[in-house]
């Protein structure tokens, strides 16, 4: 069988890695490659920018071997089968990498293996030798066996043996200055590490940890156990840094710095952990295919990223209401402004969910022209989960059983389940809710969330409005972000990119915008694109909206409400405020 050991060195003064790749039981010229991609991050990305200086030589004769580059992200090492020792540095500090690939600066470092070379033909157990440098403290996750080092060596060292390449790639290492909690839940350890630290940190952090074990022992509920020997939260309140990525025994979260101390940066700090933690279950052990063997070279393809992703979005309010820690209330307003976005762009009519997943590297981030031509699956996916979950509930049964029991049945299995094999395992259960399956998981505008409310003892009701057409960037502007191809801004010619000079005949303002476009009156916009100046004249059209949702259900009906989501407070005939809208995505309101 084939070895890889690497022996990193840390250099925090250069934010720099020196790396040294040792391979044996490769035959012929070893190809070498740094990651394309992460799964989580459903994007092809340079990370072989941060990789220099790359030198071979054989390992027993220290000959020089011929290194040659393959391609933006590889190189080819002219071997003859014997050992051989791979040479080289990586830059490593660049926050907006740092859940991808981690980061290094003067004092401590997060690191991934992203910015490592691998060897595609290697199959087995990596070693890994870390050479911190002296004083640095070091916290490893699960997942990794702690070997002892090697006597006498120079710098303090730690060594690890990751079951494979995609273990390392899925193991965030903390080193350095850094602090740590550690709290219990059913004898499962969760340690919090702290990169930094922000207001209330003395006096509020342990009732924010109260919080995160109060989400995660709801998690352990839905599927009756933790699916690890213990869990790593890493967080940082850089406000350069916009993390939240799992790992099957970590994650890596950016917590605004107003966390501790605001209820609402709580409340986003606690869901995002409930998003990462229900992704043990979901996508880091249940995997999609392919993703139980990923190819990171030239990316992998599921069609079920709509439940990884989707499923995973619902349960972060389902979990943060069942803790306590927001309501009913917030848990509706959230399916109410969920349903309302998406309903609003023309795409939602156009693509299904599984369309949506499998162009994941296309759409994983909005773009001008999204707006008619992708959904969000975490979006779609979160409002399919909800109409399974309510018709599940109303038929007898709960999504937290029959997903529950799917996981247990597919888990581990081959190179991962597809979105078919989800609908099969429903409908054998559900006959029932097979055609409601069908229809919107794999049709497009389809939808049953307001009629299900409905039924849930819900009166949902309506108004029109006016729109002309355009999402603002930021959702504020001026710049216009997207412009929707069915509505009369578009048909003007307004274009993504373009800059609201005036509206009106005045400076440009948003709520002035607002105001405009409901008077009813054609809407005069002074647009810059670039250079040129164009003036339009812009009729809005009438937009049916969902305008309010009541609570007019019985006593069986609110029980109902409480078993699902751990209190219901809404008395009768009662509004639901539909303030509460919090998509880590971005808001996009079609003005």
């Amino acid at each position: 069988m084939s070895q890889a050991h690497y022996r990193i060195e840390i250099l925090p003064q250069a934010h720099e890695l020196a790396i040294e790749l040792r391979l044996s039981g490769l035959a012929g010229p070893v190809i070498l490659e740094v990651p394309t991609w992460v799964p989580g991050a459903y994007g092809f990305m340079k990370y072989g920018r941060d990789v220099f200086s790359v030198r071979a030589r054989d390992a027993a004769t220290n000959a020089p071997l011929v290194v040659t580059r393959q391609g933006w992200q590889g190189y080819q090492v002219e071997s003859n089968g014997a050992d051989i020792l791979i040479n080289y540095r990586a830059f490593a500090h660049d926050t907006a990498w740092g859940e991808l690939a981690g980061i290094l600066d003067h004092e401590q470092a997060v690191l991934l293996g992203t910015r490592q070379l691998f060897a595609p033909a290697h199959i087995g157990p990596v070693t890994v030798d870390y050479l911190l440098p002296a004083g640095w403290a070091m916290h490893h996750p699960a997942g990794a066996t702690a070997l002892p080092t090697a006597p006498g060596a120079a710098l303090p060292s730690h060594r690890y043996q990751y079951p494979n390449d995609s273990a390392l790639l899925d193991t965030p290492v903390t080193m350095g200055r850094f602090e740590l909690r550690t709290r219990t839940s059913h004898g499962t350890p969760f340690h919090f590490v702290f990169l930094d630290r922000t207001v209330g940190f003395e006096t509020e952090l342990d009732s924010f940890l109260d919080g995160v074990m109060a989400v995660s022992e709801q998690a352990r509920h839905v599927f009756g156990s933790y699916p690890f020997e213990s869990y790593t939260f890493i967080f940082t309140f850089n406000p350069k840094a916009t993390w939240g990525l799992e790992h099957v025994n970590a994650t890596q979260i950016a917590l605004d710095h107003d966390t501790l101390i605001d209820p609402k940066s709580r409340f986003d700090g606690i869901r995002v952990c409930a998003h990462e933690l229900f992704h043990a279950w979901n996508v880091c052990r249940l995997k999609p295919a392919p993703l139980g063997a990923p190819d990171h070279a030239h990316g992998s393809f599921p069609d079920a990223l709509w439940i990884s992703e989707g499923f995973t979005r619902y349960y972060e309010f389902v979990l943060s209401s069942r803790a306590s820690e927001s309501s009913a209330s917030c848990f509706f307003s959230n399916v109410v402004n969920y349903l309302r976005h998406l309903t609003a762009l023309p795409a939602y009519q156009r693509v299904s969910a599984v369309d949506s997943s499998l162009t994941t590297f296309l759409n994983h981030n909005r773009y001008p022209g999204s707006v008619n031509n992708t959904v969000d699956y975490y979006d779609l996916g979160m409002l399919i989960a909800f109409d399974l979950d309510a018709s599940l509930r109303l038929a007898g049964s709960t999504l937290d059983a029959e997903f529950s029991e799917f996981y247990r049945s597919h888990v581990g299995r081959d190179k991962g389940f597809t979105s078919a094999q989800f609908r099969h395992f429903i409908a054998a259960r559900w006959p029932a809710l097979d055609a409601l399956c069908a229809r919107e998981i794999e049709s497009a505008g389809r939808l049953s969330t307001e009629t299900l409310l409905e039924t849930l003892g819900f009166q949902v009701q309506h108004e029109t409005r006016r729109v002309l057409g355009m999402v603002l960037q930021d959702d504020k502007g001026p710049i216009v972000a997207n412009v929707l191809d069915s509505g009369r801004a578009s048909a003007a010619g307004v274009a993504p990119g373009d800059e609201i000079v005036r509206a009106g005949g005045h400076p440009f303002q948003l709520n002035a915008l607002k105001w405009l476009t409901q008077s009813g009156r054609p809407v005069e916009l002074e647009i810059l694109r670039g250079h040129r100046r164009f003036t339009f004249a812009i009729e809005s059209t009438e937009q049916r909206y969902l305008s309010a949702l009541i609570w007019r259900g019985t006593a069986e009906q609110s029980a109902r409400l409480t078993h699902w989501l751990g209190k219901f407070e809404l008395a009768a005939g009662s509004s639901v405020p539909l303030t509460d809208y919090n998509n880590f995505h971005g808001v996009q309101t079609v003005i």
